[in-house]
């Protein structure tokens, strides 16, 4: 593809859940310049409009629909198998993150498509919003001097923790990723572009404080339909609060947010268990430490139990500092001057409708610049880049369940 070619890039979407919806939606704003030509989905695939379905994603690309890229946000579990086959068939990917649950394939799929000279692009929407971007323009105008360490919070919101990564899809790191990869790989990538270094060494230490089966209280049943009212009502965690009461928070993540639909999750699917009855296994707060090379260090929190689902930011430089509270940023010089004008956000990163403060869309913005372009380079550049995230991610997990032990990257 070159620029001369305006034509609508045309995309196929495994996996019809809340990402996939989020990316294909770009579509409907937009359907001179991306066409949803199919979807696979074994249950709400028509959530998504498009002239092909299907129930199944391997028949999907085995039938080789003329598309130029294929959105892959299938379970975590699926990503591997499902880029594979999508690269092989010659697709370029949008792929959500995780790229794959295990560092080994992670690499097998970057190493693929860079060999086939296709893209691979992350769902790291956090870059391409101009709030973040704009800390990228401050750090890489050098007005601030050289960034000397990282201090970064990702407040994950009580009720996320317990709907993503307690009762829902990402709760247990074998069916599923570590919440240290498939939450705070978007932090990671955030430190990689931010930097512009590789990271070199980390440290972690994280665990379950309260969703555990000694913590449920006397008396309480396995789903919070069946709980005892008096039980029910007293917990900060029950499904019907959660779902029913005040579920504007979490109905984004369904494609049906009726009061009939609600009722049915919170009666009948995993959504409805109690907290303290799930096969979960990921921490619900977590610490990384980590150095750069350079000598630049960062630190990570993630915590579970906070009131907003958020993340804040202190960077620290020779010259001055930046304070960001997730919305807006306080930006000091020592010397107590002002910044000049070209720590302007990016110009890519614009306002819209999509969530991720805009991040959505516009990482659909850029999979586009990048097919018309067809540079080689760049595309191998956004390809390889996309992993440095992932192999942070692994070795803090690997630091973690080995007591803390420093684990080295190569």
């Amino acid at each position: 593809m070159n620029d001369s070619d305006n034509r609508a890039i045309r995309a196929i979407v495994l996996g019809a859940g809340y990402r996939g919806r989020a990316y294909a939606a770009y579509a409907k704003e937009h359907p001179d310049q991306l066409e949803i030509v199919g979807v696979a989905d074994p249950e709400q695939a028509e959530t998504i409009p498009a002239p092909r379905y299907w129930g199944d994603w391997r028949e999907c690309l085995a039938s080789r629909p003329d598309a130029d890229v294929v959105f892959v946000t299938l379970p975590d579990a699926l990503h591997h198998e499902a880029a594979l086959a999508a690269l092989d068939k010659g697709y370029h990917l949008l792929l959500e993150k995780p790229i794959a649950t295990k560092e080994s394939e992670c690499r097998e799929i970057i190493e693929k498509a860079v060999s086939k000279g296709l893209l691979v692009i992350i769902g790291h929407v956090l870059r391409y919003t101009r709030y973040f971007a704009h800390i990228k323009a401050i750090v890489d105008s050098g007005e601030l001097g050289e960034v000397v360490s990282i201090a970064h919070q990702e407040s994950v919101g009580f009720f996320k923790i317990a709907h993503s990564h307690c009762r829902g899809n990402w709760s247990n790191s074998v069916k599923a990723s570590p919440i240290i990869l498939q939450k705070c790989s978007h932090d990671f990538d955030l430190f990689v572009w931010w930097l512009g270094r590789k990271c070199r060494r980390v440290t972690s230490f994280g665990s379950i404080k309260v969703f555990r089966p000694e913590n449920k209280p006397a008396g309480a049943a396995d789903r919070c339909v069946q709980c005892p009212e008096e039980i029910e009502r007293s917990c900060i965690w029950s499904a019907k609060k959660m779902y029913l009461d005040y579920g504007s928070q979490l109905g984004y993540m369904f494609a049906d947010t009726s009061r009939e639909a609600m009722e049915k999750v919170v009666r009948d699917t995993d959504y409805g268990r109690c907290v303290y009855a799930c096969d979960n296994d990921v921490p619900d707060h977590q610490t990384v430490n980590m150095e750069f090379e350079g000598g630049a260090t960062v630190s990570l929190v993630m915590a579970g139990y906070t009131e907003r689902n958020i993340r804040t930011t202190r960077i620290s430089c020779t010259n001055g500092e930046i304070v960001g509270d997730g919305e807006s940023l306080h930006i000091c010089r020592f010397d107590g001057s002002s910044l000049n004008a070209n720590c302007a956000p990016f110009s890519l990163r614009v306002d819209n409708p999509s969530r991720h403060g805009g991040g959505d869309f516009n990482l659909v913005v850029e999979l586009l610049r990048l097919l018309h372009a067809g540079d080689r380079d760049e595309m191998r550049r956004v390809t390889e880049e996309s992993l440095e995230s992932h192999l942070i991610a692994f070795a803090a997990e690997k630091s973690r369940l080995e007591g803390g032990r420093v684990v080295e990257l190569g």
